[in-house]
């Protein structure tokens, strides 16, 4: 499987075996949407999509983030941080993953659920509830009071 080093990161094709040309492509917004999966050494990796909108910017889909140093305060607002100013778009975030039974949600929720608060992130799909860049206040609220209930508190600012 070819990957590539651009702008920091080692990025390869996750479901299809693509080129170096072609992964350049996806990239830079030319190509087809495509999920690609990403690398900083040290730092953090995950899996996305990108695709290019009708005005011509590029929409990220973040499938999956992982903080892979020791030291993880602050790791994953650097990645969301680091992925906006290189694709220049806006941040959706997508749950693949079956929620936790022991939770009823997926753990890493709470953490999205401030980055979306925070603006780092434009939007949140996750099992039990939707916030798309225009969520009304009431709808922020209602998703906080079901997080706050199911983690049995009032969720800590992280």
């Amino acid at each position: 499987m070819a990957s590539v080093e651009w702008k920091g990161a080692k990025w390869e094709a996750y479901y299809s075996s693509l080129s170096i040309p072609e992964i350049l492509t996806v990239l830079k917004g030319f190509g087809q949407m495509e999920v690609l999966r990403f690398e900083v050494p040290g730092r953090f990796k995950g899996d996305l999509s990108l695709c290019l909108t009708d005005d011509g910017s590029k929409e990220i889909t973040l499938y999956h983030l992982e903080v892979s140093s020791k030291e993880r305060a602050g790791r994953g607002r650097e990645a969301l941080k680091w992925l906006r100013q290189i694709f220049k778009g806006p941040i959706y975030i997508e749950f693949p993953d079956l929620p936790d039974p022991a939770v009823g949600f997926h753990p890493t929720i709470p953490f999205w659920f401030q980055m979306y608060r925070e603006g780092l992130i434009d939007a949140l799909d996750c099992e039990n509830f939707y916030l798309d860049p225009q969520a009304t206040s009431e709808q922020v609220g209602q998703a906080l009071e079901h997080i706050e209930s199911v983690l049995g508190g009032k969720l800590k600012v992280l």
